[in-house]
């Protein structure tokens, strides 16, 4: 039997995306996306404790769906009302095939691993794929308590990986790809907002894009670069990308409204 082309394949997952194909697949079942956003709201953090987030987004110069990544870091930091330098905690979502091969027309789920930070960028090093990052934002204890069970989740055993996740096994809630493996907790919108015409950069952008148009992010317009040595990141050469399209930041009355129009939905 004939492969059929990467070309062919991106066009047929990208029709079935905008054909809904997308909406009709399944997402696994994470309880992350059994989380309501009151419930995410109603979460809290003891004084001097803050939250981040950092998106990250990976690319060959010649873009081929094979050497791209999705994946995002969650910093918790401690002792920030204080003297010294806080303490961080990290988790990071970086969902790629254990074998580390990306088979883009595989219609198979495989088995997957969550990737730590560190060794996630070095292999997109490796593979000369430029590194791009979004953030650091700090966001609402909620974002980082419902990212935590979706990682949880993605380490549990009870999914794995497919690249074109929207058709094949996968579409089964068996399987999933890096950007939904993300993408999967946010319990309002399903696969379909989040297509894979989108992939590299253009996906993890999306997944800012999604985030900033709520009103989790604290200051989206505050400079958190002080954390970045604190995660070792000042030592690769990664590209640093900065939002600018419509956000609405974090305020009591801007959640509220948000919230009510949720539920009104």
């Amino acid at each position: 039997m004939t492969r059929p082309s990467l070309p062919v394949l991106l066009a047929v997952a990208c029709g079935c995306a905008a054909s809904g194909c997308a909406a009709l697949a399944t997402k696994p079942p994470t309880p992350a996306d059994d989380i309501s956003p009151r419930q995410s709201a109603a979460i809290t953090a003891p004084p001097g404790e803050r939250y981040f987030l950092l998106v990250f987004g990976s690319q060959t110069c010649l873009l081929h769906p094979k050497y791209t990544h999705t994946w995002a870091t969650v910093v918790k930091a401690t002792g920030c009302d204080g003297p010294g330098t806080p303490k961080i905690e990290q988790q990071t979502i970086s969902w790629l095939p254990t074998t580390l091969n990306i088979r883009v027309w595989s219609l198979c789920v495989e088995p997957g691993t969550n990737f730590d930070l560190p060794f996630t960028i070095e292999e997109m090093l490796r593979n000369r794929e430029r590194v791009s990052m979004w953030g650091p934002y700090e966001v609402r204890p909620g974002l980082a308590y419902r990212f935590g069970v979706q990682k949880a989740f993605m380490e549990s055993g009870r999914v794995g990986y497919q690249c074109i996740d929207t058709v094949g096994e996968a579409a089964h809630g068996t399987g999933c790809d890096c950007i939904h493996a993300i993408t999967d907790m946010d319990p309002l919108f399903d696969r379909s907002r989040y297509p894979l015409a989108y992939f590299g950069d253009a996906a993890s952008l999306n997944i800012v894009r999604r985030i900033q148009t709520r009103p989790v992010i604290v200051c989206p317009e505050a400079d958190h670069s002080w954390l970045l040595p604190l995660l070792g990141l000042d030592k690769y050469p990664i590209v640093r990308r900065y939002y600018s399209g419509p956000s609405v930041p974090y305020s009591p009355e801007n959640l509220e409204e948000f919230l009510r129009s949720t539920e009104r939905n």
